[in-house]
């Protein structure tokens, strides 16, 4: 009996569950990222369990390319999913290729989903045993407490709708984890369940007991340390005009909002986050009250991170460090609870899942790096960097003196319309970003053409100051950081070029620096 017992185990361990929850423009403002002021409770008590990313960063920082490269395992230049226009099917290839929840449908899981996990109407039916529900938005509506602008909406007794999009989403995940436990209990098939929330998406549309003014107080709420735009960076860089928060003071460098007004805005921010946190509770306790919870793998993550108006940005849509830096914890029941300071990407999900649940091969076309060696020792990949990009087109605006590329157009934009493309490398101690321009008939950058860029030292960023100085100071003309930058923009041209010629092996020595040190 005992022999049994133990094989049964061993079994178990090899092919957990997977619960896997994403959040939209969340970024790391929680307690267990340093932020006690946040009211996060059951994302802090999940990190408390598992193993917490302090440097996590998205691979594109807004919804659909995110998605895309994440959901798929591939990065975007791989994908060519740069926008709103096409998804990873659309890729030469991407008809072949198995998605991450794909992939453990295959190994025989359970897999469904509700919510936003492939961006709102790109889903992708061929991941999923049972169908997803990509439940709908509800924005401000009649009988809410509205803003003048429409940026928050608190939900009284007088509003025509009561539900939220959370409620939506929840109902629908809990549904799916509920079914996906008894198939498991009952036949021991294991599942991957995804649930992925709207807020803190604007406008942050939230229940009574969540408003921001309720949980938040606006006089307790500080602002930006400094809301001016970077020095020395490139006009490409910014996405002052657009952003989500609508403002009749924003839309330019020296355009800043007021402090009396960022103050409201994060207050419902905050408040969305600790809406979400509260909605994916719901979730976890399910999860932890039935008998298979520790065999469960949970994953949380956002899509992208965001600004609240320091650098004078309030939005994603920039290559910046808030704009790509995301929270991310994993849970491995049987893994000891951690943080790691290892530089992580989202696109590392698929091989790090597969690793953990004792698989091993994927397909060729899979990129990203396994994080499982992190989660025995936190100090392990301790050379790894990360990388992001952001498309810019429509580059001939101005206002006030301020030049300006209209970020919203190239969500729209075909790419062969696109003008630059910039990616960034982040290593342990500097963030460096080239602006290469885009080529509209190979639809690829010349990254021999460099437009602009970015070199920033963050040897002192332990990924919880939003309002790090360094952040503001481009280093790319001091001449005491000549040779590094020397040094950064040779190996991003390689690590760029390789993705775009599809030369994994290339791009296998130069990561492991036998091309290039």
């Amino acid at each position: 009996m005992i022999a049994l017992l133990i094989g049964l185990l061993s079994v178990a361990v090899i092919h957990p569950n997977i619960l896997y929850l994403v959040i939209d423009d969340m970024r790391p403002q929680m307690g267990s990222y340093g932020h006690q002021f946040m009211k996060t409770p059951n994302l802090d008590n999940l990190a408390s369990q598992g193993t917490q990313f302090m440097r996590a960063y998205t691979q594109f920082a807004y919804c659909a390319p995110s998605r895309n490269s994440f959901m798929s395992g591939r990065r975007p230049d791989r994908t060519r999913a740069l926008n709103f226009l096409t998804t990873f099917r659309d890729a030469p290839g991407g008809q072949s290729w198995v998605t991450m929840p794909q992939y453990f449908k295959n190994k025989g899981y359970f897999t469904s989903s509700a919510g936003k996990v492939f961006h709102d109407g790109m889903d992708d039916p061929i991941s999923w045993t049972y169908p997803s529900n990509q439940t709908r938005w509800y924005y401000c509506s009649q009988g809410d407490l509205i803003d003048d602008n429409s940026n928050f909406c608190g939900i009284t007794e007088y509003s025509i709708n009561q539900l939220t999009d959370e409620d939506l989403a929840i109902n629908e995940g809990i549904k799916r984890l509920e079914m996906a436990i008894n198939i498991t209990v009952e036949t021991q098939k294991p599942f991957w369940v995804s649930i992925g929330l709207h807020r803190p998406h604007v406008p942050y549309r939230v229940p009574r007991g969540f408003w921001g003014s309720e949980l938040y107080p606006y006089d307790t709420v500080l602002p930006p340390v400094d809301p001016s735009p970077p020095n020395d960076v490139p006009f490409v860089s910014n996405s002052w005009m657009n952003g989500d928060i609508l403002d009749p003071q924003k839309g330019c460098g020296s355009c800043i909002v007021p402090t009396n007004r960022s103050t409201i805005y994060r207050s419902w921010y905050y408040a969305s986050v600790t809406y979400s946190d509260h909605i994916m509770g719901k979730a976890l306790s399910i999860l932890n009250q039935s008998s298979v919870a520790n065999n469960t793998i949970v994953v949380f993550h956002s899509d992208h991170g965001y600004h609240l108006g320091e650098q004078n940005e309030w939005s994603k849509k920039v290559d910046t460090e808030l704009g790509t830096h995301v929270p991310l914890i994993i849970k491995v029941p049987w893994k000891k609870p951690s943080k790691t300071y290892v530089l992580a990407e989202l696109v590392d999900m698929y091989k790090t899942l597969v690793d953990l649940c004792g698989f091993e091969e994927v397909q060729n076309s899979v990129q990203g790096t396994s994080l499982a060696p992190v989660f025995d020792d936190p100090t392990a990949l301790s050379d790894k960097r990360a990388f992001s990009q952001i498309a810019r087109c429509d580059c001939n605006v101005t206002k006030l003196g301020w030049r300006m590329c209209n970020a919203n157009a190239c969500v729209t934009t075909p790419q062969t319309n696109m003008t630059v493309m910039g990616y960034t490398m982040r290593t342990d101690q500097y963030r460096y970003t080239a602006w290469y321009s885009w080529n509209t008939t190979t639809l690829v950058p010349n990254v021999s053409d460099i437009r602009g860029e970015e070199l920033y030292n963050l040897t002192d960023d332990r990924g919880v100051d939003f309002d790090l100085p360094a952040y503001r100071e481009s280093l790319v003309n001091s001449k005491q950081y000549s040779q590094i930058l020397i040094d950064n923009r040779q190996y991003l041209s390689q690590v760029v070029g390789g993705w775009n010629t599809n030369n994994d092996s290339l791009l296998k020595l130069i990561i492991e620096k036998r091309v290039y040190k």
